[in-house]
């Protein structure tokens, strides 16, 4: 009988950056020019342009569709 062993194995602490994309509705009132009003581009420039005029709004509780990329790894304790 043929026994598998296990990997070794090492703990180690590591430190790295994250960048975390999330999918999040978001219903707010704001204030914008009313030449832009009805233009979709438009509204969504200004949106992102203006993000403290509904950030506020911003509950990431209902986020969804959350991805995580490790995006740089400073080192570990070895």
């Amino acid at each position: 009988m043929t026994t598998a062993t296990e990997p070794k194995t090492v703990t180690l602490t590591v430190r790295f950056e994250v960048t975390e994309t999330t999918v999040t509705d978001v219903e707010a009132t704001v204030t914008v020019p009313a030449d832009i009003a009805e233009d979709e581009d438009a509204l969504q420039d200004w949106l992102d342009e203006n993000e403290d005029e509904w950030v506020d709004e911003l509950d990431t509780d209902n986020a969804n569709d959350i991805s995580r990329d490790v995006t740089d790894m400073y080192g570990t304790d070895l």
